[in-house]
Formats: structure tokens, sequence, C-alpha cells
């Protein structure tokens, strides 16, 4: 029996939305816990939990006891909603907020209670009074670290060692959706009167011109002999959800329409032009990132990037309807994106229809060297974060602190102090009605919060450009590297759409074996791969050897 064969090589994104059976060959029709990093198939890394514990010197001689001894930190302090880095460029820190209070953890590990106060030794501390519903954002801005609920009043930090306070010359009858920087201004979105109740969501508020080193020292928009002011966009019947800077322009971002704001001086300080209107807008707060000199953008609709002229789509026939079809509709807010810049991706971490209480459970990945799409689990996840993350903490910071050896620590050189080539994903865990709360730094590991999970792919519907012959399929040739056992399926079918019949799973250990063996036949071909044991791997392509049994 002659035997043909067919090899595809860089199997990259899972696409979701086209037919399988009008896909390229190279496309993935089903997968999950993968990435598409430089043109392979890659085992995702999870995530593992960190600044739970800390080191100490208990006899005051600078250096680790030996041996090293080591306690529980105060833990996470309530149901963390938040969290951004923060330096003074000596040292690097976390600030968290959740309902009612802002921490820091240190560069001991240490969590402090941040949140505005008396200032007295003994200090009485003014609580929040938003909830998860509310949410946090947080912005930097000319070395303050700004974070807001829309229930008080802004806050902020200038020095990583005090607390926050209330925002300066802030009106302390208004109230904010969100506030971001642009240029030496704050700009304040989404207005609400504390007193009067009115609600002015297409409001925008900007500050007076911030000194150096400072924040804004006046918000009083009727005065001419400051820059502060404020404009209307009313012309749509959305709100203002959002806003970012790129380039020489803000932009706005309502529900349907993205506005652009640009400094022009005078009398006037701003000019504002709409740039799109065709109701893509943005879906929720923190659902845009900069990335290569474009915004990236979580519509309503749509997942697009643009430039400040032009947009386009990045997620049509690919993951559009799968994505939006399964964030849950009760819980929209809560959908949020980051970009990963040492990975070439952006990621969307958003709650699925199973998480009701607004947890985010599920995340779609955007790499946008190779233009593909991926998925993969989180757990009542309310933020991802990205900045420096200390795996291990110890105070002073040194040689005789670390407690790994030379050869088994996996640690970067230089990893305790101020490092800006170091970006790491801080998974924030709001946990539940246990506690069960806590960060988790990413690429780590290959579980998702100490749970193993089993990454896989799978390709359906191939007919190596026949779509009436039966395929025997003799054999798959996979391109593995790495380690581990691999379990690989055929997978066989008779009509498109018909339901697809899976063989008994064929064991391949990575560097010992070069093909699986099959007998199996069908007219549409697939192929699925997953993993059998907890180990690294990469598939480069695959190779399949068939013969033609006959046609009907």
């Amino acid at each position: 029996m002659a035997y043909k064969k067919i090899e595809i090589k860089r199997p990259r994104g899972i696409n979701l939305d086209l037919s399988p059976y009008a896909m390229p060959n190279e496309m993935w029709s089903e997968g999950d816990n993968v990435t598409f990093r430089q043109a392979r198939t890659n085992v995702a890394q999870g995530y593992s939990e960190v600044y739970t514990t800390q080191y100490v010197d208990t006899n005051g001689d600078g250096t680790p006891d030996d041996p090293l001894v080591v306690v529980n930190n105060t833990t996470v302090v309530g149901h963390p909603i938040i969290a951004v880095p923060f330096t003074d460029f000596i040292s690097n820190y976390w600030f968290y907020a959740n309902d009612t209070d802002i921490h820091r953890i240190g560069s001991d590990g240490v969590h402090t209670k941040v949140t505005r106060n008396d200032g007295a030794s003994t200090p009485t501390y003014a609580t929040y009074t938003g909830d998860y519903g509310d949410g946090w954002t947080a912005s930097l801005f000319n070395g303050a670290l700004i974070f807001n609920n829309t229930k008080d009043v802004p806050q902020f930090l200038t020095d990583p060692s005090s607390s926050f306070s209330n925002l300066t010359a802030w009106p302390s009858n208004e109230r904010c959706g969100v506030i971001r920087p642009f240029k030496n201004f704050l700009i304040a979105l989404d207005i609400y009167d504390n007193n009067t109740s009115d609600s002015f969501p297409t409001k925008v508020v900007w500050s007076d011109t911030a000194p150096l080193g400072g924040v804004p020292a006046s918000w009083d928009t009727g005065n001419p002999a400051v820059q502060a002011g404020y404009n209307i966009l009313p012309d749509t019947q959305g709100r203002i959800v959002d806003g970012k800077s790129l380039n020489d322009t803000f932009f706005i971002y309502k529900n349907d329409a993205v506005w652009a704001m640009q400094f022009i001086g005078g009398s006037l300080v701003f000019s504002f032009r709409k740039v799109f209107s065709d109701g893509s807008g943005i879906l929720a707060k923190d659902c845009v990132t900069e990335f290569e000199g474009k915004h990236f953008v979580v519509g309503v609709d749509d997942v697009y990037i643009h430039d400040g002229t032009a947009k386009k789509s990045v997620i049509t026939n690919q993951m559009r309807r799968a994505l939006y079809s399964q964030i849950n509709p009760d819980h929209t807010d809560k959908v949020k994106c980051v970009h990963d810049s040492k990975n070439r991706e952006v990621l969307i971490h958003y709650p699925s229809v199973d998480s009701p209480t607004g947890e985010s459970d599920k995340v779609v990945i955007y790499n946008y060297e190779s233009d593909s799409w991926t998925k993969r689990d989180i757990e009542r996840i309310a933020f991802i974060g990205i900045g420096h993350v200390k795996t291990e903490v110890g105070e002073p910071e040194g040689w005789d602190w670390d407690a790994g050896t030379w050869d088994g620590d996996g640690s970067f050189w230089g990893d305790e102090s101020y490092n800006p080539s170091r970006n790491d994903l801080l998974y924030v865990k709001h946990g539940d009605a246990n506690n069960d709360s806590g960060f988790f730094i990413g690429e780590s590991g290959l579980r998702i919060n100490g749970v193993v999970y089993k990454p896989f792919v799978e390709r359906i519907g191939l007919d190596f450009e026949d779509d009436k012959g039966y395929k025997y399929i003799n054999a798959i040739y996979p391109h593995f590297e790495g380690e581990g056992t691999v379990n690989i399926y055929i997978g066989t079918e008779e009509r498109q759409g018909g339901g697809i019949s899976w063989s008994q799973p064929q064991e391949f250990v990575i560097g010992e074996d070069y093909k699986a063996t099959f007998r199996e036949s069908g007219r549409y071909i697939g192929i699925k791969m997953e993993s059998k044991t907890d180990n690294i791997w990469a598939l480069t392509g695959y190779s399949v050897e068939y013969s033609y049994e006959g046609r009907q």
C-alpha cells in the first residue's frame, strides 16, 4: 500500500469562529492552556502564589538565620480588587486595594495598611466606601500613584513609605468614574455630584497643570487664572467609560464612540474631535492598553486596534463570537486587558457564564507577533497587573539573604533590586467567603493555584484537499521539543458536522519516540494532542502518513 504524507508546519492559533472544514491546515479548531510564541504551539505555564512568607533575622546580625527561619506574613488582607506596582527606583512595591482599605507590599514581603488617616502615631483610618462592584482603577502620574473607586475622593501617594491622601484640591462634592494622566494634567471622566446626586456621564474635567514631581494644585474650572476646565461630549447616548493617552493625544472611550483630546493651549486649552462613531467604543474600564504605538481595545462587540486614525479588528473570524458569547452579561464591567510586552501578547480576562459572582475564570490571549489567539483557565481573578514581582523576599537585600544555592537558584540576576527589564504578571485572586484570596506570579509552574491542568490542542475537519475519499491514517510524526509524555488521538468523521469519533490515545514520549501508529479511517480527519505528564513541551509541526481506502 502506497502511503502519502502531508506536513503541517508551525501550527498556530485557535480559531473558534470559522468552520474547521474551511480553515487552513495550520489552525487549531480547539485547545486550551497553550501559547503560540516563537512560531510554535507551547504548553502555557501556570501561576504560583507569592508574597505569603518572609525571611527573618532573629539575632539581628544582618544575615538570615541558619537554619533559615521562615514565618507566615499577615497574608492578603480582605479580598483584593486591584494591585499595581510602584517604585522609588531603589525598591519595588505593590499596592493593592479591597473594599475598605489600601495596603502596600514592601521589599520585605510585609503587608502594611496605607489607607488615608490622621497621621497620628496610632493612626485613625478613614476607610473607603466602594465595593467589588464599584471596583478600583489606578494610574501613575508625575511620580504619584493615583487610586479611584468612584465612591470616594480620588486618592494619591508620592512617597511609597507614606499613606494615601485625598487628591489635592479635588472638589469635595464630586466623584468620577476614572481619573487618568495626560501630559502634566489629570483628566477626570464620568462625573457625579455627591451633594445633588446629579450624574454627568459625558463630562470631561481636567486639572490645572501639575508642578514637577507633584499633583495639580487646582481643579477650579471657573478660575481664569488656571488651566483647569471641562467639556461635555453629548452627541451619542453612551457614557464615558475610560481614557488613555497615545503619543500626543488623549483618547476618550465612550461605550459607543471614541473621541480625541489634544492640547492646544490658550483659553480653550484642549481641542476635541470624534474619531470613531461606529458603536464599538469600549466595553469596560481597563479595557484599553497600549502596544507598539497603538491602542488595543476590547469594544462592546469587537476587539480592535487603532493608531488614532484607522482601526481594524484583530479578533473577527478567529475568536470574536466565542469570546462575546461567553462573557457573563451581568458582569461585563469586570472584563479587563493587560499588555505582556515580554511575550508580545495582550491578555483579556473575563468572567464567563460559569462565574456568577463576577471574578474572571477565563483568559483569551492575542499574540501580535503571530496574529494568533489562544485561551486558558484561571480561578476567581479580579485583576492582572504587570510589574516586578519578587519571588523571594528578604531585608536587607544581598548575597547572604538568598536562600537558594548557586546551581539551584532559578531567580534572575539582580532580581532583588529595581530592574526595569523585569515585567511579571501578577494575578490578583479576589477569593470567596472563606477569604481564599492571594497574589500569584504568572509564567510559573504547571498549576493554576496549585491545581494541575491539562494543555491540549485539536484540529478536526482535515480532508487533505479531497472531501470525497476515505483516508486511512497510518502514523503521526509530531515534531516536539521539550520533555514528557503526550497523548495523541486520531478522530474520524463521515460528513461535515456529523460528529467525530476519537481513537484510543497513543502515548508519545518526547525524546524517545518519533511516531505514533494508528489504524483509523474516515472522510474527515481530526488530530488531538494533550499532555499526559506535567512537563513543558513545544510543537513545531507534524506530518500525517495516510493512504486512500477508496471513494464513496
